[in-house]
C-alpha cells in the first residue's frame, strides 16, 4: 500500500497529463480547439474539435489528407 507521500498532487497530475496531450498533439500534428456555446447560464455544451492539416512530400505528392473530427 502506497503512503500519503507518495500521493501525486492535482497540480502534478494535470502537469502530466497536459505534457501527454501535448505530446500526443505534436505526434500527429494536430491540434484542439474546444468551443463554448456561448450560453450564460444552464449546462455547457463544449465541443473539441481535432484538426490535422493535410502534409505533402518533397516531390510536392500529398501524403496525408486534412482531417478534422469531434471528440
Amino acid at each position: 500500500m502506497l503512503g500519503i507521500e507518495n500521493m501525486k498532487t492535482a497540480a502534478e497530475r494535470e502537469m502530466n497529463f497536459r505534457r501527454d496531450l501535448d505530446e500526443l498533439l505534436a505526434k500527429h500534428k494536430a491540434e484542439l480547439d474546444i468551443t463554448d456555446d456561448g450560453a450564460e447560464y444552464g449546462m455547457h455544451s463544449a465541443i473539441a474539435v481535432v484538426t490535422m492539416m493535410p502534409e505533402w512530400s518533397q516531390d510536392g505528392d500529398q501524403t496525408t489528407e486534412y482531417t478534422e473530427f469531434r471528440i
